[in-house]
């Protein structure tokens, strides 16, 4: 019973990561990584115009993606981060990453977190969350804000 309850998950945790493939263009990670971003952005009630303008440049610029295509990538981001039910299944599968990787992302992730000017105290948690998913440690944490906040 236990065997077929986790083929299920396992299962369904493919199909959507295949529909992943397909969002936009992007590969699996990369609309997940859009997805953290867009998180971030919307944990403080509302996609500011800098955040959105910072996530069309991260398009453009990290994964060539530009216009119209950007666009629809980043409102299907914003749906599906309406619709999740935690940061889990976003988090799954970008801890496979490579440690470095990781870092960069949540590096990235403070960017967006300050692309209006302001940290809210709702985005930093979420960052701290992210981190603890992505098993990334307390030190490297505090270095990306820092980092970020000094350029």
């Amino acid at each position: 019973m236990l065997k077929a309850l986790q083929n299920f998950f396992q299962n369904n945790t493919a199909a959507e990561q295949a529909s992943l493939d397909k969002a936009d263009g992007m590969t699996d990670n990369a609309f997940l990584s859009l997805v953290l971003m867009t998180e971030i952005s919307l944990a403080d009630g509302t996609l500011s115009d800098e955040e959105r303008q910072h996530l069309l440049h991260e398009l453009e610029h990290e994964y060539d993606i530009k216009g119209e295509q950007a666009e629809n990538a980043i409102k299907k981001a914003v749906k599906t981060v309406k619709e999740a039910a935690s940061l889990y299944e976003f988090t799954a599968q970008l801890k496979a990453l490579a440690y470095e990787k990781r870092v960069e992302l949540l590096e990235s992730l403070w960017v967006v977190a300050y692309a209006d000017g302001e940290l809210d105290p709702y985005e930093e948690s979420m960052l701290r969350k992210l981190a603890d998913l992505l098993y990334i440690g307390h030190a490297d944490y505090i270095r990306t804000k820092l980092n970020v906040m000094d350029s």
